[in-house]
């Protein structure tokens, strides 16, 4: 049985066979998506309930691995050993690229901030983590760490816009990394899966899976403070704020679902998505959220709509190819 508050999302299908071609799909751009071999970049195309991905975009020559910009018309790109570029994208293409001068040439992650202003990168072979702050167009590299000088190996990270705030975390514990200071231990948890600084940077969320709990981290950087949101959440997965800064969305694979808690309460808001949302990438709209795109298979978008949340699937880029096939016969 769906309990009662549940009832209150409504969920949008739209079926491949409505749609005839890639190329039939028209309107703006959503938003973009890079396949996990980080060598092909879609743009997500149309209107809710019209939703398309592109052919794959024409990147220049050399590029070997691509990360989109939460939300933004950028993306992060290495290119062998030579510094990595920001690529600037502009309806659905590449139209320029700007070099970032000392960033390293790879990195095993990436991580942004809130509004994409800010990115942290870490690499393993050589034992760094760099912070680069003026995303898109004044990209710099404001912070060069020595990773050993860490307590453990970071798994993941989280900073705010300006670059001055920044969270590292292993799989049970989450440090403040303060510049000039040392590394604060802030959080112990079961199993850490996500993170994320919220809009201004004195605050945090962090995901635990072992309880399901989502902790609140408060006062950062200078007197951080912590307090339990909500526990017993099943599966929870990754974590993103809310536009206006109240909430923080909660994605739940395993029961197919997202929810909102709310920042100073605790309550917890659920809607079903159809589908389990393996990711959740903020796309150029607000509150709207990438949850699902493998390549070759269907995807979805969760957003909200009012008090509702909906979901809307997009169909597979290959069905468009297929189905254009079909119609030139």
């Amino acid at each position: 049985m769906i309990p009662a508050s549940l009832h209150r999302y409504t969920l949008l299908l739209v079926m491949p066979g409505l749609m005839l071609a890639e190329t039939s799909i028209g309107g703006p751009v959503a938003g973009y998506v890079a396949d996990p071999s980080n060598t092909v970049v879609r743009a997500i195309l149309g209107v809710p309930g019209a939703f398309g991905f592109s052919d794959p975009l024409a990147l220049p020559e050399g590029i070997a691995r691509v990360r989109v910009a939460p939300g933004r018309d950028f993306a992060l790109a290495e290119r062998g050993s030579g510094a990595p570029v920001v690529l600037h994208l502009s309806d659905g293409s590449v139209n320029n690229m700007t070099p970032v001068d000392g960033a390293m040439p790879s990195a095993d992650w990436v991580a942004f901030s809130p509004g994409a202003a800010a990115a942290v990168l870490f690499s393993s072979t050589s034992a760094r983590l760099q912070i680069l702050t003026g995303l898109p167009d004044s990209p710099a590299v404001a912070l060069d760490l020595d990773a050993t000088t860490l307590p453990e190996q970071p798994l993941s990270a989280a900073v705010s816009d300006d670059g001055g705030t920044l969270l590292v975390a292993s799989g049970r514990r989450v440090y403040l990394v303060p510049r000039g200071a040392a590394t604060q231990p802030v959080l112990s948890a079961g199993a850490i899966v996500s993170m994320a600084i919220l809009p201004g940077g004195s605050g945090a969320v962090v995901a635990d899976r072992n309880t399901g709990s989502i902790h609140l981290l408060q006062n950062l950087p200078s007197a951080p403070a912590e307090r339990v949101l909500v526990s017993g959440m099943l599966g929870v997965g990754k974590l993103y704020p809310s536009g206006d800064g109240t909430a923080v969305y909660v994605s739940q694979p395993g029961i197919e679902a997202v929810s909102a808690v709310d920042l100073t309460s605790g309550e917890v808001r659920t809607f079903p998505t159809g589908a389990a949302p393996v990711a959740l990438v903020p796309l150029r709209n607000r509150d709207t959220f990438l949850i699902s795109a493998k390549p070759g298979q269907p995807g979805w978008i969760f957003f909200r709509d009012g008090d509702a949340g909906r979901s809307v699937f997009i169909p597979a880029a290959q069905t468009y190819a297929a189905a254009s096939e079909a119609q030139n016969d």
